[in-house]
């Protein structure tokens, strides 16, 4: 019995973005999420994955999930200088800018604006602890140290 027409079971390209740190699923699954909605948005424009669309979309995740990494560093690094959260921070925009870099390599940055937004929201990405006003918990619902939600 053949596969169903238009299966999605053959899309996976066997690269991987590694593993994480304990305590660090929930940026496992964000960056999973984001494949997930890239797979799907270069499968609906081009009808196929390649090579080059899988590694870019490889490279894609990994750069969210660096941007990821560096977020959650920079929230729960209570000890860090002042210019070690500035290169946090950098390190945040420069992997937003690369990553999305590699979005616009997939094609993908002709859609219709809304479809954008509709791809965030499915991915599912929270608001920043800053645009939400509070930075006492992180996407994986862990509390952050007291001290860290006095200092701002």
């Amino acid at each position: 019995m053949p596969a169903p027409i238009e299966n999605k079971n053959a899309i996976r390209h066997g690269l991987t973005t590694g593993k994480l740190p304990a305590g660090c699923g929930y940026v496992e699954r964000l960056t999973n999420q984001l494949r997930r909605a890239l797979e799907s948005a270069v499968l609906d424009i081009a009808g196929e994955i390649g090579l080059f669309a899988a590694a870019t979309i490889n490279t894609a995740c990994r750069w969210e999930r660096h941007a990821l990494l560096a977020q959650r560093w920079l929230r729960r690094g209570k000890d860090l200088t002042p210019a070690d959260k500035l290169a946090f921070s950098r390190d945040v925009a420069r992997a937003s800018a690369e990553r999305d870099k590699c979005i616009k390599a997939l094609g993908l940055d002709h859609q219709d604006e809304r479809d954008a937004w509709s791809v965030l929201d499915a991915v599912g990405v929270p608001p920043t602890a800053d645009a939400a006003g509070d930075d006492s918990t992180d996407p994986s619902g862990d509390k952050a140290a007291p001290e860290a939600q006095g200092a701002a």
